[in-house]
């Protein structure tokens, strides 16, 4: 339900549904095993997600709070239009950079 992928010092996670149950759970599991690893930029790729709960909305938020302490960032990319207007309306998107596309979620990490 979730995958993970490395780009150099960039861990991609890429949840294959909704966030929420089991897929939330896994993909809060999979950002835990990453900091644990020191692995502190993180990209949320939203490309298969077509919703985010509130549960999902808050994991996202503790997990971009976690990485800023560790040094590090998360960031969204590729959010089908529900979940951009879900980040809109909730201001999640005023706290985690949200990206259109991959690359422009990559380049973040160069600045």
């Amino acid at each position: 339900m979730i995958s993970v992928q490395t780009i150099g010092s960039i861990t991609v996670l890429k949840p294959r549904s909704a966030l929420v149950g089991e897929c939330l759970t896994l993909c809060r599991q999979a950002i835990k095993d990453s900091l644990h690893r020191h692995r502190t930029h993180l990209i949320v790729d939203l490309t298969e997600c077509p919703l985010v709960a509130s549960a999902g909305l808050e994991m996202l938020l503790d997990s971009q709070t976690e990485c800023l302490r560790l040094g590090g960032k998360l960031v969204i990319s590729e959010p089908q239009d529900l979940c951009n207007e879900i980040f809109d309306i909730t201001g999640v998107s005023e706290s985690v950079g949200v990206f259109k596309d991959m690359r422009s979620a990559l380049s973040d990490f160069a600045r």
